[in-house]
């Protein structure tokens, strides 16, 4: 987006350089990112490409990044330090534009990561187990923070799990969050996230009635997904869809969704029979559970092994992997390998 390098936020922060983003990453279809500087430091912009959009649809898309702006506030100020640390909004003035709407362009300083997971996980490089589990216990913790306010990320992918030094992951980017009794301007979407990582009933528009139940379990999922991604560098919902047989995929099936779900489960299961060999083999059959428990096509049995009381969902769902994916770290670092 032109016009904005070279300008000064009202924090004092420089932008200095455009950053090209991958559209998979954050904040790669709807903004534009740049470095910013300020007093020897480094941070990171994130602005509303407003001139990708039609002026017509542009308060909409304004409407969402306010939404975002107040959620990263909201985790900022209750201290939500395993989500990616806001630190100042705003809007910069752009020169002269021929509509006025474009001219001022809404923006977000956050702490600079050094990058996301992907590279640190890459199958292709010797990484260890225990890292792997790290990188799912850290991202567990970092959605019980957001669950404890009330709040859905909805879009939890490998992009968007970001490093910060040598030991610390934080959770990026909220631009599909929900906050529940807060309405968000995304929220009628069937697929809010991420198209390739959508929960098997988000492709079907299956929308459960309960926020916890819609919005919750998606978090859930994507968590599983996350499991799957760490060890086979898979995208585990798109492997299980090009397994199921014509007729039950999204683009044909026109019955309840109810309906369909065991033959989902079927092919989830075909799939992890595929994928599991790459899993290593002293936690083959434990990954193999896990996998199958926090991404069950139905939302009401995601993650219910455990004891069912709504009222703390939550806590009850996620917690209980807090402690488990720190037993298969721990585990895993006396084995000391990277692929047994």
């Amino acid at each position: 987006m032109v016009g904005l390098v070279g300008k000064r936020t009202a924090g004092g922060w420089v932008v200095e350089e455009s950053v090209e983003m991958p559209a998979d990453r954050s904040g790669g279809y709807f903004s534009s990112c740049f470095l910013v500087t300020k007093d020897g430091k480094q941070a990171f912009l994130k602005a509303l490409d407003i001139e990708k959009f039609d002026v017509n649809d542009l308060l909409g898309y304004l409407e969402g990044f306010k939404y975002e702006s107040d959620l990263a506030l909201l985790c900022r100020d209750d201290k939500l330090n395993r989500v990616v640390q806001v630190i100042e909004t705003g809007e910069i003035d752009r020169p002269e534009q021929p509509v006025k709407v474009l001219q001022k362009v809404p923006y977000l300083v956050f702490e600079l990561a050094d990058g996301d997971i992907r590279d640190s996980i890459d199958v292709s490089t010797s990484v260890s187990n225990q890292w792997r589990f790290f990188v799912l216990r850290q991202t567990t913790l970092a959605l019980l923070q957001l669950h404890s306010r009330s709040i859905a990320h909805q879009d939890v992918k490998p992009s968007n799990v970001l490093k910060f030094g040598a030991d610390r992951l934080k959770l990026g980017d909220l631009g599909r969050a929900s906050m529940r009794g807060r309405p968000a301007p995304h929220d009628e979407l069937s697929r809010p996230g991420a198209l390739n990582y959508a929960p098997f009933e988000q492709r079907y528009d299956f929308q459960p009635s309960d926020w916890v139940e819609r919005r919750l379990t998606a978090d859930v999922f994507h968590l599983g997904c996350l499991a799957v991604f760490n060890f086979t560098n898979v995208c585990f919902p798109e492997f299980v869809m090009q397994r199921l047989a014509e007729p039950y995929r999204p683009e044909n099936w026109g019955a309840p969704y109810l309906e369909v779900m065991p033959h989902i489960q079927t092919a989830a299961i075909e799939a992890l029979n595929e994928l599991e060999k790459d899993f290593p083999e002293a936690f083959r059959s434990e990954l193999t559970q896990i996998v199958l428990d926090l991404c069950h096509p139905d939302p009401a049995l995601r993650a219910r092994t455990g004891p069912k009381n709504k009222t703390q969902v939550g806590l009850l769902w996620l917690q209980r992997y807090v402690s488990r994916f720190d037993v298969l770290e721990k585990r895993a670092g006396i084995r000391g390998s990277t692929n047994a």
